[in-house]
């Protein structure tokens, strides 16, 4: 079952939250929500570069909890794509290759009027994302 979806700049920067079968909502407001995930990111990352052998190379792709999978793609520019599943959904790299490669790229990149760095609330980008979403066996399986 995919939960939803956070993409954020280089900078830390929100700049799309969707959500699909979220069980739990936060209190909180959707900015505190979206600077919450990006400190566990964050924080993740220091742990894993400082536990990474000096020969290899630091990163990560997924962490999982009982409750949750939270899946992660950086690309190159930096930006990072997080995409939230249930713990048995299996390795979702792919998919969120797919996600930059073919809806990021395609609708944002590629749109003369948006702005790099601004949140994207492109109805197109959302409605191809939306489409890709549920056309994964993930998103249909059960919890």
């Amino acid at each position: 079952m995919i939960y939803n979806i956070y993409i954020y700049n280089k900078h830390g920067v929100c700049l799309l939250y969707h959500e699909w079968k979220r069980a739990n909502r936060s209190a909180d407001s959707a900015a505190a929500d979206q600077k919450l995930m990006f400190g566990f990111l964050f924080s993740l990352k220091q742990i894993v570069s400082k536990l990474t052998p000096d020969n290899g190379m630091p990163g990560f792709h997924s962490c999982s909890t009982n409750k949750f999978k939270l899946n992660y793609y950086e690309t190159a520019t930096g930006l990072r794509f997080i995409l939230n599943t249930d713990p048995q959904s299996g390795d979702m790299r792919e998919c969120l290759r797919h996600i930059y490669s073919n809806v990021y790229v395609e609708f944002a990149s590629k749109n003369p009027l948006y702005k790099l760095g601004e949140p994207l609330n492109n109805e197109l980008f959302v409605a191809a994302l939306d489409k890709y979403a549920r056309s994964l066996p993930a998103f249909t399986s059960a919890a």
